[in-house]
């Protein structure tokens, strides 16, 4: 028979807990001095044991909060556009957003290509928190072309999806897009407004959006904290 370690058993009792009582999310788990105490075991098996938990996203550690049990992941289908906004959630966990900020700039060189523009044409850059109740999840920033888009309005970002938006609006009409993931760390920016702590793993999510007429309306890079967010994708066998 195989005998496990101390820090499995811990786990298996921890992640019981957590899903038979169903601990509402962003409670307060734990610390370590009370799990060692209650458990009777060292620091460190607990240290191993909460390492296992956070593996499975069923807690995680804040800066000066310490442990806490975490929302169920937010799934994304990657195959459709999404709205943040209309993410069905329960009440206390109803998305919102704060326009951090909003403003007319030139582009630098990336944004440019990446929206077919000259160096010098005009993007806003609209950089937006997401948060799910009162927790931040999503720091996102998007660029549009200014000239397709005029007079448009921080206040509408505010009251308003950003498709729902342009495309009463400004009748824009979209037909695809493009998302290129790739893994990144938390800088220090991302940390404050995500109450994370620098070096944490995420997600850098980088949407290219487009019109029926091939040409690029959107361009928004996505930091998504690990911890929050599932991405799944339909693999199929070729015949």
């Amino acid at each position: 028979m195989i005998k496990r370690p101390k820090y499995a058993i811990l786990a298996d009792k921890l992640i019981k807990n957590i899903l038979e009582t169903q601990q509402p999310t962003n409670t307060r788990f734990f610390t370590e001095k009370e799990l060692a105490h209650k458990y009777s075991v060292s620091r460190s098996t607990v240290r191993a044991a909460l390492s296992e938990l956070e593996d499975l996203k069923l807690i995680a550690k804040a800066k000066n909060v310490g442990y806490y049990v975490t929302y169920e992941p937010v799934q994304y289908d990657y195959a459709h556009f999404y709205s943040f906004s209309k993410l069905d959630m329960p009440a206390e966990q109803a998305p919102t957003t704060e326009i951090l900020l909003f403003t007319q700039t030139i582009p630098n060189y990336y944004v440019a290509q990446m929206l077919h523009l000259a160096q010098d044409e005009p993007v806003y850059r609209v950089e937006r928190l997401r948060l799910l109740g009162h927790q931040p999840v999503l720091f996102e920033k998007t660029f549009l072309p200014a000239e397709r888009f005029p007079a448009l309005k921080r206040n509408e970002l505010v009251k308003n999806s950003l498709y729902d938006l342009l495309s009463t609006k400004y009748q824009l009409k979209i037909k695809d897009g493009a998302e290129e993931f790739f893994a990144s760390l938390i800088n220090e920016r991302e940390a404050d407004l995500l109450d994370l702590r620098v070096g944490s793993p995420c997600l850098k999510i980088q949407r290219l959006a487009y019109d029926i007429f091939e040409r690029p309306f959107e361009f928004t890079i996505t930091t998504a904290p690990s911890r929050y967010f599932a991405y799944k994708v339909p693999l199929t066998k070729d015949v």
